[in-house]
């Protein structure tokens, strides 16, 4: 918390304005000296180091209320976005999660605390999508691209957004390597789970029509477990992991998905955004009627 600066609405301010007077004596906030208390109180869209507003909370036995009422966010050095804990339990989010899980991920410059989170995509349509949850999420911001002939396109996204994902998807903790995080397998909305993983069989996803066979590739056999899971949770059964080693001798782990039910469900729930693989589905889907 102590890498974020947030502002909080008009009311939530006046409401600690009112219950906070000589907290320091009081509550004992040896750290917090007189003159924050009372900048948080009375300077308008006061930037608020985030450990410090919690602190301050717990104490005033309030830390529930704090999240909800935070409007803008931002690290020490990177521009201010929206905030809206509502936001982050929505297909949009979970879509994005998808997408950075996939074909994206995060550049990190450790030594400045820069973490910037980007996408990689040829399809226009996943990317305009991308952007467009985004915005539904954070607002409208200045999101930079630029175009790459034999790489995909790329869209990037601030340290402020990229910090939250770093620490979402737990990147120091498991050496950058990509995993489901536990609040997607912890999830019991299917409508947020069918987006997290519509964003990644975009990305990652193969079909097969000829063979009935719709298909997902990792190289981590952990992530894929993880997808695979998330996979069952919606309500599909998915066969069980195999190995396949290619010409380059690169190992990858797939499991596929076959069974006119299975995929009769993925259809009407998951789907694809990505144009090719739609209509591949809906050739698929065809030979059932």
């Amino acid at each position: 918390k102590e890498d974020y600066y947030v502002q909080i609405k008009k009311e939530f301010q006046q409401y600690l304005d009112n219950n906070i007077k000589n907290l320091k004596e009081e509550l004992k906030l040896e750290k917090i000296s007189k003159n924050t208390i009372y900048r948080i109180r009375k300077t308008p869209e006061y930037w608020i180091n985030l450990k410090t507003l919690f602190e301050i909370a717990e104490r005033l036995k309030i830390k529930e209320k704090t999240v909800e009422n935070i409007t803008k966010i931002k690290t020490h050095n990177s521009f201010p976005i929206e905030f809206n804990i509502n936001n982050l339990i929505s297909p949009s989010f979970f879509r994005i999660i998808g997408h950075i899980i996939g074909d994206g991920g995060i550049h990190v410059i450790e030594k400045e605390k820069k973490y910037r989170a980007f996408y990689v995509n040829n399809q226009k349509e996943l990317l305009d999508s991308f952007v467009e949850d985004i915005t539904k999420v954070f607002g409208e911001f200045k999101i930079y691209s630029r175009m790459r002939e034999k790489h995909g396109d790329e869209i990037w996204l601030p340290t402020t957004i990229g910090s939250m994902f770093y620490n979402l998807l737990k990147y120091e903790a498991l050496n950058k390597k990509k995993r489901v995080p536990q609040f997607i397998l912890d999830t019991k909305d299917k409508e947020l789970l069918n987006s997290f993983l519509q964003a990644l069989y975009d990305d990652e996803g193969y079909l097969y029509p000829q063979k009935y066979m719709i298909v997902i590739a990792q190289k981590s056999k952990d992530l894929l477990e993880d997808i695979r899971k998330v996979v069952t949770m919606v309500g599909i059964n998915p066969n069980p992991i195999h190995i396949h080693k290619s010409k380059d001798k690169t190992t990858m782990h797939y499991f596929s998905i076959t069974s006119k039910e299975n995929i009769i469900k993925f259809y009407q729930n998951i789907n694809f955004l990505h144009p090719i693989k739609k209509e591949k589905l809906q050739k698929l889907i065809n030979k059932y009627r």
